[in-house]
C-alpha cells in the first residue's frame, strides 16, 4: 500500500503541474517524458505508476487540454548485459509509438524491468532530447525518478551539456532521487527549488531558506539535483519522503505540486500573484509616512512655546503647539523594486499621487493630542522582472490617525486605512496576452511608542540652530489585502478569490539633524530598523474552480530596514514643504519626492 500511495501521490502531482502550466500558457497539447529507473528497488512506482495514467488523462483533459501525450523511458536495465547500450535509456512503445495514450502508457509500464544494475540519468535524459519530438507551444515536462546516482555510461556527456540542452529546449527538469533535505536550522525538508525548502507541516507544508542538501546518495547531488535546480523553475524533491507514505506523503504531493507549478509556468508566464500585494502596501506605506512625517514631526513637544513645523519622515510627533484645524495637501512620486524569492516574481514600479487632509491640535491631560483624516488616490505602475507582464493598480486611500505626545519626549500614536484598487494585470507569455482587471481593498492598523531625546546643539553660538533628536521606537501592525476572482482574456486562467493577512513588529531607531536659518527649516534623518513578520504565511491560490493552484510566497519574515531622508520647510510661515527620502531592505529599496503646502484656520 505504501507503493500504491506513493505511485498515486507522484501521479496526481504531475497531473496538476500540467494542468496549471497549460491554462496559464493556452498550450492545447502537453507532453510528460518519464524516465524511470529499472533497478528492483523500483518495482512499487513502476507498477503503480502505471495503474494511476487514467487519472492523470482525466485530471488533464478537464482541465483544458486537448491532447495529453504519455512518454516512458527506462534506463539501468540488464537487457543485453551490463554494459548493453539499452542500459542507457531505451523507450518503450506507448500504444505502438513514442507517445500515447494514458491507458496505452498503463500497459506500457508493465514492459518496465527490475534486473538494472547500471543507471545512467544523463544518458537517460539525453535519450529523450534527441528520441522524442519537443516543439513549440507543447508543454514539456521530464520527471527523473531513481534511488541510485549517476553510473557514466558515456562520458560525451556532463552537467554542462545536458544542462544546455534542457534551457535550449525550454525545458525544466524535476528530479525525484534518493537525498535528504534541510532548511536553513537543519529541520528535515522534503525538496527544495534552490532558494526555499519546503518543510513538512501535518499533511501540507511550511517555507523556510533552503539550507543544504544531506545524505545524498553517492554523486546525487552533484548530478541530478543540482541538473534540476539549473533550469530556470527546476526542483528537486527526496524519494524517501515520498516513499514514507502517510502524512509525509500527502506532504510531499503538495511540495512536488507547488515544484511542479513554477517549472510549468516558467518562461514568463507566472501568475505573479504577489504583485497585487507588493503594489498595494507600496501606496499605503507611502501614504502612512507622508501623513505621519506632516502631522507628528519632532519640534514641538520639546518647545512647547514655539511654532514648529519639522518634517521627519519618520519622526513622530509636530506642531503640537498649533492649536486649532491646519488643512494640507502634497503630491508624491516614487520608485523602487522587489527581488524575486520563493514563489513571488521580481517588480520594478513607479508611482505617483496626491493627498489632502485635515487634522486638529488640542492640549490633554499634561500634553497635546492631534486627531485628523486623510484621503489619497495613487497609480502606479509594476513590470515583472525578466518579462515583458505588467500590473496597473488604481487606488484609493483612506486614513485616521492620532497621537498624544508629552513634553519630555514620550509619545504614541496610532492610524488605520482603508484602500480600495482597480487593478489591470497583463501576463505575457510567448506571443499571447492574457489580461485581468480583479477589484481588491486592503486595511491596516499600527501603533507605534517611542522616546525622544534632545534637542542636543551641534555648532557654537546661539545663531547656528542645529540641532540632534534621537528616538528609539517600538511598532506593532497588521495589514490585510484581498483580491476579488478574476478571469483572464483570451481563454486565460480563472484566479479565484484570496487574500492574505500580516501581522508585524518593528524595532528601531532615528536620528535626525534640523537646522533654523533665514526662516527656512532644513533637516535630515536616519532610520534603522528591523522588523519581523507574527502570520505571514505562503499558500496555494485556487485556479479554475480549484481544478489547480498556484503558489504565492509571504513577504520577507525578517527584515532590515534602512531609510534616508533630507528636505526642507521654506517661507517664514512654513506653509510650503519638499521632502526626499529612501527606503532601503533585503529585498526591495524605493526613493520617494513630495512637495505640499499646509494652511492653519
Amino acid at each position: 500500500m505504501k507503493h500504491q500511495r506513493s505511485a498515486f501521490i507522484l501521479a496526481s502531482s504531475i497531473t496538476a503541474i500540467v494542468a496549471i502550466g497549460t491554462q496559464g500558457q493556452a498550450q492545447s497539447t502537453a507532453n510528460l517524458i518519464f524516465a524511470v529507473d529499472e533497478s528492483g528497488s523500483m518495482s512499487g512506482e513502476q507498477t503503480f505508476l502505471g495503474n494511476f495514467a487514467a487519472d492523470i488523462d482525466t485530471a488533464l483533459t478537464g482541465a483544458g487540454f486537448s491532447t495529453v501525450n504519455f512518454g516512458l523511458t527506462g534506463f539501468g536495465n540488464g537487457i543485453g548485459g551490463d554494459f548493453g547500450a539499452d542500459n542507457l535509456g531505451r523507450s518503450l512503445d506507448v500504444g505502438g509509438a513514442l507517445l500515447g495514450s494514458a491507458a496505452d502508457f498503463s500497459t506500457a509500464t508493465g514492459n518496465l524491468v527490475l534486473d538494472g544494475g547500471f543507471e545512467d540519468g544523463f544518458s537517460a535524459i539525453d535519450f529523450i532530447l534527441n528520441t522524442y519530438p519537443i516543439t513549440a507551444g507543447t508543454s514539456t515536462t521530464v520527471i527523473l525518478v531513481t534511488d541510485e546516482d549517476r553510473d557514466d555510461g558515456n562520458a560525451a556527456l556532463t552537467f554542462g551539456s545536458i544542462s544546455g540542452d534542457l534551457n535550449a529546449n525550454g525545458i525544466n527538469l524535476i528530479s525525484i532521487v534518493d537525498a535528504d533535505f534541510e532548511d536553513n536550522i537543519g529541520t528535515t525538508a522534503i525538496g527544495t527549488d534552490g532558494t526555499t525548502a519546503f518543510v513538512q507541516d501535518g499533511t501540507s507544508f511550511t517555507t523556510a531558506p533552503f539550507g543544504s542538501v544531506t545524505a545524498a546518495d553517492g554523486s546525487t547531488e552533484a548530478d541530478y539535483i543540482d541538473l534540476a535546480l539549473a533550469t530556470p523553475n527546476g526542483c528537486a524533491a527526496s524519494l524517501n519522503e515520498l516513499r514514507d507514505g502517510g502524512d509525509t506523503a500527502t506532504a510531499f504531493s503538495a511540495v512536488l505540486l507547488q515544484c511542479l507549478t513554477v517549472a510549468a509556468q516558467g518562461g514568463g508566464g507566472m501568475l505573479p500573484l504577489n504583485q497585487y500585494r507588493d503594489s498595494t502596501t507600496v501606496i499605503m506605506e507611502n501614504h502612512r509616512a507622508q501623513v505621519r512625517r506632516l502631522a507628528f514631526g519632532p519640534g514641538a513637544i520639546l518647545n512647547p512655546g514655539e511654532e514648529t513645523v519639522t518634517q521627519d519622515a519618520q519622526v513622530a510627533e509636530d506642531m503640537f503647539n498649533m492649536a486649532g484645524v491646519r488643512g494640507y495637501a502634497m503630491v508624491s512620486g516614487y520608485s523602487g523594486d522587489y527581488d524575486a524569492f520563493g514563489s513571488n516574481v521580481g517588480l520594478d514600479y513607479d508611482g505617483y499621487g496626491f493627498i489632502v487632509g485635515a487634522d486638529h491640535t488640542r492640549d490633554l491631560a499634561s500634553g497635546t493630542t492631534r486627531f485628523g483624516l486623510s484621503i489619497g488616490h495613487d497609480e502606479l505602475g509594476a513590470d515583472q522582472k525578466n518579462s515583458r507582464s505588467s500590473l496597473e493598480t488604481d487606488a484609493t486611500t483612506l486614513q485616521v490617525y492620532a497621537a498624544y505626545a508629552r513634553p519630555d519626549g514620550l509619545y504614541v500614536q496610532g492610524n488605520a486605512q482603508y484602500a480600495w484598487h482597480d487593478f489591470e494585470n497583463r501576463r505575457v507569455t510567448g506571443t499571447t496576452a492574457f489580461v485581468g482587471d480583479p477589484d481588491g481593498e486592503s486595511y491596516s492598523v499600527e501603533a507605534e511608542v517611542g522616546y525622544r531625546n534632545g534637542p542636543m546643539p551641534l555648532g557654537k553660538g546661539p545663531g547656528s540652530g542645529a540641532a540632534l533628536f534621537v528616538t528609539p521606537f517600538a511598532a506593532l501592525g497588521y495589514e490585510h489585502h484581498s483580491v476579488d476572482g478574476y478571469t483572464e482574456s483570451n481563454n486565460g486562467v480563472q484566479v479565484d478569490d484570496f487574500d492574505e493577512g500580516t501581522g508585524y513588529g518593528r524595532l528601531g531607531v532615528r536620528a535626525m539633524v534640523e537646522k533654523l536659518q533665514q526662516g527656512n527649516r532644513y533637516y535630515s534623518a536616519i532610520e534603522i530598523s528591523g522588523t519581523g513578520n507574527f502570520s505571514g504565511t505562503s499558500q496555494q491560490v485556487a485556479l479554475n474552480g480549484g481544478a489547480s493552484r498556484a503558489p504565492i510566497s509571504s513577504r520577507d519574515d525578517l527584515r532590515l530596514d534602512v531609510r534616508l531622508e533630507a528636505g526642507a520647510e521654506l517661507s517664514a510661515n512654513s506653509a510650503i514643504f519638499i521632502n526626499v527620502n529612501g527606503g532601503f531592505s533585503d529585498n526591495s529599496e524605493q526613493y520617494a519626492a513630495t512637495a505640499g503646502i499646509k494652511l492653519n484656520f
